[in-house]
């Protein structure tokens, strides 16, 4: 579809007839061109027939008389399409009046723009500088329904923040670029070199330092004593999951042990991020092959915790089934329930067992572990059970 050509952020003939198309027509409520001309008028800019005429011909505009012709042309209507102009015509050929149907629907741009400006992965500057291009490429303008993106006045993740220049006009995540590189390690066949960062409390001020066998790295102390703490790994893959980015690989330590295959680093506590020349061992070698399923593999883990896979059962509450359906999808099967389904409902899912853990924890309240398998002392129920009785002790203490 031809496209008219525009700098950033100017606004011509096209993009007002869009705005009006946008605000005041439908599929149900086609708008006449004598309408979008006044309309165009109130807001300052004078436009006729042959302007409206040209627009339609640039965007390739379809005709039809029918509901029947309009479903056709939607059925085939491919999706790299930003938009379709349609004209509806009369019996008598004349044109009855436009609408646009727009492929990125206003509900669609405002997901994406939720997910921007709720991120824990983006600063402050780089979310506002992200959400603003985002709209642009849509074609969208901020409106009344999102106002309540002011009221996001900072964002969980701040790490750098204060060294963007929030002014300048495109601004690339630190977390985001690290993503990308990663991935091109991986198509690459290469290693990866970097810093794994925590968190520290020092000088009144939350910060990110990097992290090694023994300790932090803080930057105030003198060069001559600080340890290089860089680690190489090989990078399998990269998981998205609970709003983190997650690398799953394995450094040396980790490709010559037999009971662990692979660790997880999040990505936004990595730092110096760079493809180092070294091969690396793939997650085919590594024995990986459960991260060619990445949905199964998220399922299995809730929380990003390596750990080995195994089947449990527990007893959930009847009424907060829907919180198993929220985590697990439906994989899982109900092995039992109360003679009225109302009190109880016995599951068995596959899980790993160090990430799922921390779920029960979470929902210790409404879940409990029951025994399969191992029994006694080493199964998974008394491991929870001693995590709880060790969590009820601290607010026994005096």
């Amino acid at each position: 579809m031809a496209r008219v050509e525009k700098r950033f952020g100017e606004r011509n003939n096209d993009d007002i007839i869009r705005d009006i198309l946008r605000e005041y027509s439908s599929r149900e409520n086609p708008i006449s061109a004598k309408s979008i001309i006044d309309k165009a008028k109130k807001r300052g800019t004078e436009i006729g027939r042959t302007v409206i005429k040209g627009f339609a011909n640039r965007m390739e505009a379809e005709e039809y008389q029918t509901e029947e012709e309009c479903d056709e042309i939607i059925k085939k209507c491919r999706g790299d399409e930003r938009e379709i102009i349609f004209i509806k015509k009369g019996q008598n050929g004349r044109t009855i009046g436009y609408w646009m149907m727009e492929m990125l629907s206003e509900s669609e741009w405002m997901f994406l723009m939720d997910s921007v400006i709720n991120s824990k992965i983006l600063t402050q500057k780089e979310a506002d500088n992200l959400a603003k291009r985002i709209t642009f490429l849509a074609g969208k303008r901020f409106s009344e329904l999102t106002q309540y993106r002011h009221r996001m006045e900072n964002q969980p993740y701040f790490v750098g923040d204060d060294d963007i220049d929030g002014k300048a006009g495109y601004i690339e995540s630190r977390v985001l670029k690290q993503v990308y590189l990663i991935r091109q390690a991986i198509k690459q066949g290469k290693k990866i070199k970097f810093n794994l960062c925590v968190y520290d409390y020092g000088k009144q001020t939350i910060r990110l330092v990097p992290c090694g066998r023994h300790g932090k790295v803080l930057p105030e102390t003198p060069e001559k004593y600080k340890e290089d703490v860089h680690r190489i790994c090989s990078p399998f893959d990269i998981i998205f999951s609970n709003g983190r980015y997650y690398m799953v690989g394995a450094d040396l330590e980790t490709e010559r042990r037999t009971d662990l295959q692979y660790k997880l680093y999040r990505v936004d506590l990595m730092s110096d991020v760079t493809i180092n020349r070294a091969k690396a061992v793939t997650k085919e070698e590594a024995g990986l092959s459960q991260l060619n399923d990445l949905f199964g593999y998220r399922m299995e883990t809730p929380y990003m915790f390596a750990g080995k896979v195994e089947r449990v059962r527990i007893r959930v509450d009847a009424d907060q089934l829907t919180q198993i359906v929220d985590w697990f999808s439906d994989c899982f099967k109900v092995v039992g329930y109360d003679a009225d389904e109302s009190k109880y409902y016995d599951i068995e899912i596959k899980v790993n067992l160090n990430s799922f853990t921390f779920w029960v924890l979470q929902y210790s309240g409404c879940v409990e572990v029951l025994d399969i398998g191992r029994k006694g002392k080493n199964s998974y129920r008394n491991r929870i059970k001693e995590t709880l009785r060790k969590a009820l002790e601290k607010y026994e203490e005096n």
